[in-house]
């Protein structure tokens, strides 16, 4: 029974506490249902032996009937022919084999208990080791979860800390400071220099002296007496 005992702690350890302790909870998980699923295969061993010395009781049972059958038939046939002897050995044979018969029936009484109480532990340790690949299961797929949601919080995290929007505002900012320095300097083009103005004041003088004598000029003409 130490194997059972040696399962049956395996099985009542804390799992969340391998998990805890563990960098990797998946591998620690798949470490544990391993090992226990050993245990269980080597529990499964004993089980199996325990069987095979029953059964090989009853056939040591079922031998000795037959001695005793035989040796039961060879004393009656001795006495029948007088041979008083040869039938006190048969009897003799026959104790002996009936004493030994005794002997395994209690033996087989034994371990057919022994047995009945291995099975109904492999049973159960069966089913513990069904629930414990179940709870490995769901454990590592609340693992998972975690992990990706840890993993998306600190993404988020990244981002509260160094928001994107503000960058992108930041860049708003520098094209319509372009704009308005495009705009600014499109007016300077526009603007016309001192130099320029006082330039364009002697163009209109010159313009002006120019219309000033073409109106002298058609005067004139107007002056003139028509010649018959």
């Amino acid at each position: 029974m130490g194997m059972f005992s040696k399962v049956k702690d395996l099985f009542q350890a804390n799992i969340m506490d391998l998990v805890n302790k563990s960098e990797d909870p998946e591998k620690m998980l798949n470490l544990y249902v391993d090992r226990a699923i050993e245990e269980v295969r080597n529990f499964h061993i004993q089980v199996n032996r325990a069987v095979a010395d029953k059964i090989q009781l009853e056939e040591n049972i079922e031998g000795l009937n037959k001695e005793i059958e035989l040796r039961t038939g060879q004393a009656a046939l001795a006495v029948q022919q007088g041979k008083d002897d040869l039938a006190r050995a048969a009897l003799t044979y026959k104790k002996q084999a009936e004493a030994s018969k005794i002997d395994y029936e209690s033996q087989l009484v034994d371990q057919a208990k022994v047995v009945e109480d291995l099975q109904e532990n492999l049973r159960v340790l069966t089913e513990k080791l069904e629930k414990a690949k179940t709870e490995r299961n769901n454990l590592v797929m609340r693992q998972r979860r975690a992990q990706t949601m840890k993993r998306a919080n600190e993404a988020i995290s990244g981002l509260s800390t160094h928001d994107p929007l503000a960058d992108i505002d930041r860049m708003k900012d520098r094209v319509q400071r372009t704009e308005a320095e495009a705009k600014a300097s499109r007016t300077m083009v526009n603007t016309n220099t001192i130099e320029d103005q006082f330039a364009e004041l002697e163009k209109s003088k010159a313009d002006s002296e120019v219309e000033d004598e073409l109106a002298k000029l058609k005067a004139g003409f107007k002056k003139e007496p028509e010649k018959e």
